[in-house]
């Protein structure tokens, strides 16, 4: 399936080509013959002068929406990476539990709640999307703690596995929270109508002492520069997905430590859906 950062990607792209060309086309063949005719040869606009204040304009919100995108990047790390020592630290406390077999049916649900965030959360999150099948496994353990608090001889082992769900749901909020766009659409076509604003006025207005070839060679560098530049922070706002997505590899760890204190079967499928549960239903919904 088409993600939709590459329609981004592909139109900021188009746009930037598009300008480029008609600007150069219209210097060579209309700006440069006119001023020539005219025999004015020193008083066309200098391209300094032109591009000074939007081109700072233009990397003035580069920048500063580059250091939030990368920043809420970085985050997404952190978060998996806590969500993933709560999800540890929760399949530890479940040997608090008195009952072999009911310690063992936890700790089993702990593994196919670390199966369905590599599988199922994952990709959905790549579509800013989230999947409830995480969510159906979390809402058994935390109902399973409650069981235990108000069970005889459990309470202790069913307050530690609540605290170190508690933990493990908030840390998969804050993962989900990086998942959601920081970008606001109406400063991402600011950034693009700025960018594309200086490249026009670079490719079409010059001084005549300027040669064509060296006005060509720096518009062609300001493009790739700002080009770039638009594209990287559209991927860094999505760490799920694109050139620059974040792997579940700590959970995955996690996931593959505590499987193997298990045994088989697991109450789950490879993908972490119930096999338990005829009335679930796998579905995904649009992240708030």
């Amino acid at each position: 399936m088409p993600h939709p950062g590459d329609s981004v990607t592909l139109i900021t792209i188009l746009l930037v080509v598009l300008v480029v060309a008609a600007g150069l086309y219209f210097n060579r063949r209309v700006w440069r013959p006119r001023h020539a005719a005219a025999g004015i040869h020193g008083d066309g606009l200098k391209i300094s002068e032109v591009t000074a204040p939007l081109a700072t304009l233009a990397v003035l919100l580069l920048v500063f929406v580059l250091v939030q995108t990368y920043g809420s990047w970085a985050a997404a790390g952190r978060a998996e990476t806590d969500e993933a020592t709560a999800t540890l630290l929760l399949f530890r406390e479940i040997d608090l539990v008195g009952d072999p077999r009911l310690r063992h049916k936890l700790q089993k649900e702990v593994v196919c709640y670390a199966t369905s965030v590599i599988h199922e959360d994952w990709s959905a999150m790549g579509e800013r999307r989230i999947s409830n099948v995480p969510t159906y496994w979390g809402a058994r353990l935390r109902e399973a703690g409650v069981r235990l608090v108000r069970t005889p001889n459990e309470s202790t082992a069913g307050k530690q596995i609540i605290e170190r769900d508690g933990e493990r749901a908030s840390a998969r909020q804050n993962r989900l929270g990086e998942a959601r766009p920081t970008v606001p659409d109406a400063l991402s076509w600011l950034m693009l109508v700025a960018v594309l604003t200086v490249l026009a006025v670079l490719s079409t207005a010059s001084s005549g002492a300027a040669a064509p070839i060296i006005q060509a060679g720096i518009v062609l560098v300001a493009a790739a520069a700002f080009t770039s530049t638009l594209l990287l922070i559209s991927d860094l706002d999505q760490p799920y997905a694109g050139a620059l997505r974040r792997d579940p590899t700590q959970t995955e760890f996690v996931r593959d430590q505590i499987a193997a204190e298990v045994r088989r079967p697991l109450p789950c499928d490879s993908s972490g859906l119930p096999t338990d549960a005829p009335g679930f239903r796998q579905a995904t919904a649009p992240l708030g």
